[in-house]
């Protein structure tokens, strides 16, 4: 005699099959590629400003001379858009 339990248990799903699988694996290492690009992108603008305040940080006579504005430099190599990154140049008076 076969009991069977009527309770809420949901049948398992079916294995997946190996075509639901290399696909899911494409989505997932399409998914790992962007967010390497995006973590290249992101270091190789740290890397950029991280040669500004050297650079900055090497020009003793002006470091010497104006110690607030190589920190407005420096202040401003940090916390300026990704964009204006390239125009932002050691040799500004304004930064």
């Amino acid at each position: 005699m076969l009991i069977r339990s009527f309770a809420s248990d949901p049948e398992p799903d079916p294995p997946p099959t190996t075509a639901q699988q290399i696909e899911r694996l494409k989505e997932e290492l399409a998914a790992a590629q962007q967010t390497l690009l995006e973590r290249q992108s992101r270091l190789e603008e740290a890397q950029q400003r991280l040669v500004l305040i050297s650079k900055i940080a090497r020009d003793n006579e002006r470091c010497r001379r104006a110690p607030t504005v190589s920190w407005a430099a420096v202040r401003a190599v940090l916390y300026c858009g990704r964009e204006s990154l390239a125009k932002i140049g050691t040799d500004l008076p304004v930064l």
